[in-house]
């Protein structure tokens, strides 16, 4: 979108047919815009022909999926294929080629794909090429706005012809003030493993935090996390009681930070603690819930939200599925509404009824829930609520909603962290 010329590679090929076909096969606001714009223009492609797009490159962005092992370890395989495949790529290539690690890795894994690389180019003297760590730093939902307004752009790379050629091309996000920050390629790995573990952490403590409010008489998560937001040491974001974290990186990158660390010598005492407070988080709220229901024979339950977040359909690791799932082991009948169900729908195909409106979802229900605090759900009719509904009992899994404001119409109000039950 910058003038540059962009060729994609993938090796699957529904995906390439997609794409050259205008259709996204992930959701991400501002994305599929994007793309037809640049196709029509010219300046991106879609192809399977590695070998061609990276000679004609002049920079090879490696951005494959580094996903868990079962131990919690990156999963490098990949990575490595692709770096494999790159290298042979370059065997008859000339010039100067940079190659840049964009996927998220542990630390030190820029030696390793040096290496590989280096093994299958074998011996070509028309070329040189360098590599560079320059980790994405987007959050989905956001992630077209992230990456053309970025806070931070970080360069780690020991060559100083390939940090000029990067800070070129960055140059044109980076004009209204200087956000390139420069290190090793192992400053940079450690930097995003440490950024998305440090908002992580925010995550875990206050949801831990509304965990002890819950058992803590006359406590309201609500005011409590005002209180210690405003000290501008603080601030507020991350900082927000919810159902625990998910998605493609918070649970992968802490448990692959560890199980790294364990390997070169070092047992990290405080991240080892971080995904399972988060984890427990998830199945203590679905306890929670279902003991409060437990009076009510096979409650049926509406749903508001069921990804991870809003503006996308990530499912990975979203707290919904153990909390969906306590619910259905005690009998259950739910139905949910989210604008971007797909992969859910996949998930939870004949065990959940999906809606196609909002609206239906509370009709007859026990209890409502909001899971995911798309926009959408914030302003809510609760009088129309209450009488749609058998039951009065509402789950802000979000604290999103006035807590009074709420029983005023007759329910029992439980957040996270807050509990407005009607007085007997």
């Amino acid at each position: 979108d910058r003038g540059n010329k962009v060729i994609c590679v993938d090796k699957n090929p529904n995906v390439v047919d997609l794409l050259n076909n205008g259709k996204i096969h992930i959701y991400e606001p501002g994305l599929e815009e994007l793309v037809e714009k640049n196709t029509k223009e010219g300046r991106l492609k879609f192809t399977g022909d590695i070998i061609s797009a990276v000679e004609n490159s002049d920079i090879i962005f490696l951005g494959v999926n580094t996903p868990s092992d079962k131990d919690g370890s990156f999963n490098l395989e990949y990575l490595f294929q692709a770096a494999k495949d790159v290298g042979k790529a370059l065997q008859k290539a000339s010039g100067y080629k940079i190659v840049v690690g964009k996927s998220t890795v542990p630390q030190g894994t820029f030696k390793l794909i040096t290496e590989i690389i280096n093994s299958e180019i074998g011996n070509n003297p028309n070329l040189k090429w360098d590599y560079v760590s320059n980790p994405e730093t987007l959050a989905e939902g956001t992630a077209v706005r992230d990456f053309a307004k970025p806070d931070r752009i970080i360069i780690g790379t020991k060559s100083d012809r390939a940090f000029e050629v990067m800070e070129d091309l960055y140059h044109p996000f980076n004009i209204t003030n200087d956000r390139v920050i420069r290190g090793s390629p192992t400053d940079a790995e450690l930097a995003k493993l440490m950024s998305n573990t440090a908002l992580a952490t925010r995550v875990a403590m206050v949801n831990e935090f509304a965990r002890i409010a819950d058992v803590t008489e006359d406590a309201d998560m609500n005011t409590i996390r005002i209180m210690v937001c405003e000290d501008q040491r603080i601030g507020y974001k991350f900082m927000f009681p919810s159902p625990g974290y998910g998605g493609s990186c918070f649970p992968k990158d802490i448990q692959g930070i560890v199980e790294q660390s364990k390997k070169d010598g070092y047992n990290p005492l405080l991240l080892n603690s971080i995904h399972k407070s988060n984890e427990l988080h998830k199945e203590y709220l679905g306890k929670r819930i279902a003991k409060i229901l437990s009076k009510i024979k096979n409650p049926k339950i509406g749903i508001l939200g069921i990804t991870f977040k809003p503006n996308t359909d990530d499912m990975r690791d979203a707290a919904s599925v153990p909390i969906i799932n306590k619910l259905l082991d005690i009998g259950a009948k739910i139905s949910v509404y989210d604008p971007k169900d797909e992969k859910a729908r996949e998930i939870f195909a004949n065990k959940i009824q999906f809606m196609d409106n909002q609206n239906d979802v509370a009709k007859d229900a026990d209890a409502l829930i909001l899971m995911t605090e798309w926009k959408i759900f914030d302003s809510q009719d609760f009088e129309k609520l209450k009488s749609d509904m058998k039951g009065n009992y509402i789950f802000d899994l979000r604290n999103r909603w006035l807590a009074n404001k709420v029983n005023e119409k007759g329910f029992n109000y439980y957040g996270v962290g807050r509990n407005y039950e009607l007085k007997k």
